[in-house]
């Protein structure tokens, strides 16, 4: 289902990911981890090598870890230092906004695409449990 497309004109989740994969690479590990990473961006919307959901997934959990690894020891003191990240001029800090901010945006989505696909069959992983929550 990751390579599944809700219309010729939209990404699929496998598509979403090499995305948010070059992305964060670039603008957390490389830019704020100060990691090695080559990023090609147009490639990231190519379906040439459609990998195992596994594959993708593994892939996804160790940037997560990575992500972890450079957020856990990042010095506070260098959250205004400059950073010029794909030709713009950013703090650390802005650049971690940004990153968060387009990995939200990315992952509603996901979401989207997993309700279009599943449609009734989807069940929501919350729902509110008291009136504060937004319960009925």
């Amino acid at each position: 289902m990751i390579w599944q497309r809700p219309s010729t004109h939209s990404n699929s989740i496998g598509i979403i990911l090499q995305h948010l994969t070059g992305n964060l690479n670039q603008w957390v590990c490389a830019a704020i981890g100060d990691e090695t990473y080559q990023r090609n961006r147009p490639q990231e919307f190519r379906e040439t090598d459609k990998r195992q959901k596994a594959a993708v997934v593994r892939e996804f959990t160790q940037l997560r870890d990575r992500i972890q690894h450079i957020l856990i020891h990042l010095d506070p003191s260098t959250l205004l230092s400059g950073r010029k990240i794909q030709g713009f001029d950013e703090t650390v800090l802005s650049a971690l906004i940004k990153a968060t901010t387009h990995l939200e945006l990315h992952a509603g989505q996901i979401v989207f695409i997993v309700k279009f696909f599943l449609n009734e069959r989807y069940e929501e992983s919350w729902k509110p449990s008291n009136r504060e929550q937004g319960m009925e």
